[in-house]
């Protein structure tokens, strides 16, 4: 283009912005016509007089090689400004665009080109344009779902369960079953599966959604943390695995794992055993990623009850959430790798005064939870480190840390409050039973430390837990004065 446009106009075509939407309606159309469009233009020997949207259009010529431009003609009147486009084989059909439309905008300019071009482009640019309003209805999702993924206080499992919501809601990917399969030594197990477990549910759940399906987020807010089973589909497929080898053994499953690629896959070309597992008809879309420690895992999704084709556009959703999946998997097991370090003691390896103080907060808000809190003190441990040296001293806490957590029942819990002072929550408030544990925790100590503790403990319901602590901090002072080596219980 650039000997065909004289040299003046150049620099505006260069700097003028082209709406990213524009350029990815062009591109699209492109792909669908093969022919040439021949662009004949009359514009303003003065550039200053040239309006914006003549210079997009310009630099969308300069971008795409279907556009020739075969003459130009230079004009002294703005009002004479105009392009003439057609088809290199329809002699007979053009479009022009006059100088009163050049001076609106790009939406403006698009409109003009639909109205006047021949019904087959028209109908093409209608169809490009709304399969990039759903585009922009996907990555609007895709944002919320981003945004959650970044709360510190989501799980893996809501990240997964959004995904899913993602590839079957109608308003994005809209498979009818979305099945998650992750590897576990030699087999493939079901992680979680959203849609429905028969035809009947099936029409039950479309007659239920089919006027509600525009907003990703009302959806979001019925998962339901530590939820079981995601839908009955999963409670049914949970009871099965599928062997490695119906998977890897299949060419074009492993090709798209080795090309992390997804795929359309004809049920024919598919083991019995998971046809008949899954109830497959007709075709699926395979989508492999891995997860942590390199294991693979994979959606199986497909349009088992609406019988519908799978599209391309259905493909291409599905494979974006599947990576963003990824990338909201990993991130999260960054942020807990972070979380657990911030709040892991770095000698002891239990919780640290961080994570003790988060649990409490917690437990403010448990309604009706008895607890005992019990706070132990090694005694005379400032003698220790006195007489054998700091590395001793740190020797004697992690033996002790560790036999708090041989001691401790798993439902227990155990943070190190501060130098030698540890606490537990013991979910238990009768007296006898937490002194059996206490005296437990005693036992064990004595088998591999010939130094004592004390303990204090108070009983108690968790929203008066600030009480229960001050309660504890006393009978713990009261054994360090009845002579230490002993437990005290209010």
């Amino acid at each position: 283009m650039d000997n065909i446009i004289p040299e003046k106009y150049i620099k505006n075509i260069k700097i003028s912005y082209l709406n990213p939407g524009i350029t990815f309606l062009v591109k699209n159309l492109t792909k669908e016509i093969l022919l040439e469009f021949w662009v004949d233009i009359r514009i303003h020997e003065d550039p200053n007089e040239v309006p914006e949207t003549f210079y997009k259009f310009l630099k969308v010529c300069n971008s795409f090689s279907v556009f020739v431009i075969k003459s130009v003609e230079e004009v002294d009147k703005s009002v004479e400004q105009r392009i003439k486009i057609k088809l290199s084989d329809y002699n007979d059909e053009f479009v022009i665009i006059d100088y009163e439309i050049l001076k609106k905008n790009e939406t403006d300019f698009i409109f003009e080109i639909i109205k006047k071009a021949n019904p087959l482009i028209g109908l093409i640019l209608v169809d490009i344009l709304i399969n990039s309003s759903k585009l922009a209805s996907v990555f609007n999702t895709s944002k919320e779902l981003i945004k959650r993924g970044y709360n510190p206080d989501s799980t893996i499992d809501e990240m997964v369960f959004a995904s899913m919501v993602g590839i079957t809601g109608g308003f994005s990917g809209a498979f009818n079953r979305s099945i998650l399969y992750v590897e576990s030594n030699d087999h493939f197990e079901v992680l979680r599966a959203l849609g429905p477990g028969n035809a009947k549910e099936a029409h039950q759940i479309y007659e239920a959604f089919e006027t509600l399906e525009d907003n990703i987020e009302p959806y979001l807010e019925r998962y339901d943390n530590g939820v079981k089973y995601f839908s009955n589909l999963e409670k049914y497929l949970k009871m099965y695995t599928l062997d490695k080898k119906v998977i890897l053994n299949n060419g074009l499953f492993l090709q798209a794992i080795q090309e992390n690629k997804t795929i359309k896959v004809p049920v024919s070309r598919i083991d019995n055993e998971i046809v008949n597992l899954l109830d497959l008809r007709g075709e699926i879309a395979f989508s492999p990623f891995y997860t942590e420690k390199d294991h693979l895992a994979f959606f199986i999704c497909d349009n088992r009850y609406t019988m519908r084709s799978i599209t391309d556009e259905q493909l291409d959703i599905l494979d974006y959430y599947a990576k963003e999946c990824v990338m909201m998997w990993q991130n999260k097991l960054f942020q807990n790798t972070l979380k657990r370090d911030a709040e892991i003691d770095s000698l002891t390896k239990i919780g640290n005064r961080r994570a003790y103080e988060k649990y409490v907060s917690s437990l403010k808000y448990t309604k009706n939870k008895e607890i005992s809190i019990a706070i132990f003190d090694l005694d005379d441990f400032k003698n220790i480190n006195d007489k054998y040296g700091h590395s001793q001293g740190d020797i004697v806490l992690k033996e002790f840390s560790e036999t708090l957590k041989l001691s401790m029942r798993d439902s227990d819990k155990i943070f190190r409050y501060g130098g030698d002072e540890f606490v537990a929550f013991i979910n238990e408030i009768d007296k006898e039973k937490v002194y059996s544990i206490l005296k437990r925790v005693n036992l064990n100590w004595k088998k591999k430390n010939k130094h004592t503790f004390s303990v204090g403990v108070a009983r108690g319901n968790s929203n008066q837990i600030d009480t229960l602590f001050e309660k504890a901090d006393e009978n713990l002072y009261k054994a360090k004065k009845l002579g230490k080596n002993r437990i005290v219980i209010d």
